[in-house]
């Protein structure tokens, strides 16, 4: 390290000397810029790739989704307003005169092209499987166009409210090529005026957006992955909104008189999966001898600092007709564990790798996770890597047991179809099951949320029994601004600024 400085002391220098705003802007420009510091660069704009929740909150200001969610999280009008005359039958009419940002008419056509470029196979988009229940997207007149389902599907409006319902222009997909991942063009209520990978994303207000022209005029994305750094420049006003709060902060800032800080009950979980391809992780009774290691307890005491709630499962008490509080399908303890491998025939220390992204957070839950299956029978190794790199080591299942956080959807179906269906997009584990693949194929197809809250859990109590799946907790949102920035939080913690404005 330069002049002798350890990392710890280059950290709090960085912490005391913010970022500085670019010098190419000056302050009349400053005051009409959000600069909101992330934890992590997008790794595409294409709302059609998207698998990251570092993206989030990035899309939902470039791109504007068909129906919209409340801050509720219920469904309303958006860029169109829909009718569902029959379990497989949704109508939809588009707002007239609609715009993209390159001037493309956002008509019925454009909206079908959207569809029919998620659904084929070629683009290889996480949308398609979102999708698979649509049968047909019929163009039947400019602004008006009728989707057809081939089995009911409960969360079809949830699913087009978020990724799968962004609307891209398709001038320029066809125009752009492999750069419209870097260069989308949306409808949304701001449009890409530059970005720099890992500097920042510039984005400028678009004044043709349905809603009407943004108060504010330019949003700055800066990626800061350093909590420390991150809070430092919000309390400076280098950055005026910041995600991912710490949460052993969030005590101190709620005292602070020019921060505001906001707390939801999330909807999503942190969750680690085993990789069920190969060894260790690739035997049943070594996975859930490890989950019998881990006591989520600690994790949440530790690392949660009293916010969020524990998880053994993937529905979050936020979505109240389908949890079931009295879930808890095992007792953790070590001696346990030990009993599980030893009955499986295994007698020396079992090596294992634990990959994380370099949050402290996330550091702070590996290290908890090694030392508490360590004393059941693992030797365990902790491996960080960078946030933008996460969804390529967990594609490409490399990995013994990776950290697997998601943000979570409203519906339950949001929150397990992907994950644990056998050609799940989500389904990082490699996880195989007939039985957990048709609990929720019914569960999604179910017209009575008892009905389908019944098929839930009992894929919960499978999928427990399997333990593809790490679960630890459901995390709060936790977020915080610049008193003076005047903006509404969403549970699944993606920004929504096109209302946002400074006081």
């Amino acid at each position: 390290m330069p002049n002798g400085l350890s990392r710890r002391s280059l950290i709090a220098s960085l912490a005391a000397t913010p970022v500085a705003l670019s010098s190419s802007l000056s302050w009349a420009q400053a005051a009409r810029t959000l600069t909101v510091g992330v934890v992590s660069d997008p790794v595409t704009l294409d709302p059609a790739m998207m698998a990251s929740f570092f993206e989030l909150s990035v899309q939902f200001n470039i791109h504007e989704p068909l129906v919209s969610v409340t801050p509720e999280m219920k469904i309303e009008p958006g860029l169109a307003s829909v009718e569902n005359p029959d379990p497989l039958t949704y109508r939809f009419t588009l707002k007239p005169n609609l715009t993209f940002h390159d001037g493309t008419a956002l008509d019925a056509a454009a909206v079908k092209a959207n569809f029919d470029r998620m659904m084929d196979p070629a683009l290889g988009s996480p949308r398609r499987s979102e999708l698979a229940p649509v049968d047909s997207v019929e163009v039947t007149g400019p602004t008006t166009f009728t989707i057809k389902l081939k089995t009911p599907y409960a969360p079809f409006l949830q699913v087009i409210a978020i990724r799968a319902g962004m609307m891209v222009s398709p001038t320029a997909v066809k125009a752009l090529g492999a750069d419209f991942a870097t260069k989308a063009v949306g409808a949304g209520p701001y449009k890409v005026v530059s970005w720099t990978k890992n500097s920042e994303l510039v984005l400028e207000r678009f004044d043709g957006y349905w809603r009407g022209k943004a108060p504010i005029e330019r949003i700055v994305f800066r990626p800061i992955a350093d909590e420390t750094v991150r809070l430092a420049n919000l309390r400076s006003s280098t950055v005026q909104l910041v995600d991912a709060v710490p949460a052993q902060t969030v005590a101190a800032l709620s005292r602070e008189a020019n921060v505001t800080l906001k707390q939801s009950p999330g909807i999503g979980f942190n969750a680690f999966s085993f990789n069920c391809t190969k060894a260790p992780f690739d035997n049943p009774a070594v996975r859930r001898a490890f989950v019998t290691a881990i006591d989520p307890q600690t994790v949440l005491r530790a690392v949660y600092f009293g916010t969020g709630s524990v998880a053994y499962g993937a529905i979050p008490p936020s979505i109240g007709w389908a949890y079931d509080p009295k879930f808890a399908p095992y007792k953790p303890s070590a001696d346990a564990a030990k009993k599980l491998l030893a009955d499986a025939g295994i007698t020396s220390a079992v090596p294992v790798s634990i990959t994380v992204t370099n949050s402290p957070a996330q550091v702070r839950t590996a290290e908890i996770l090694q030392a508490q299956a360590n004393q059941a029978g693992f030797k365990v190794e902790v491996k960080q890597i960078d946030a933008t790199s996460l969804i390529t080591v967990l594609r490409q299942k490399d990995f013994d047991l990776c950290m697997s956080p998601w943000s979570g959807r409203t519906d339950p179906d949001g929150n397990m179809y992907n994950y644990f269906t056998k050609t799940g997009p989500n389904n990082f584990a490699g996880y195989q099951s007939d039985k957990v693949t048709d609990l929720l194929e019914k569960a999604r197809s179910a017209p009575v949320e008892a009905e389908r809250a019944k098929l839930y859990r009992e894929a919960e109590a499978a999928i427990a029994q399997d333990a593809p799946m790490l679960f630890l907790a459901f995390p709060a949102t936790l977020q915080a601004s610049a008193k003076t920035l005047d903006w509404v939080q969403y549970p699944d913690g993606a920004f929504r600024l096109q209302f946002a404005k400074f006081a």
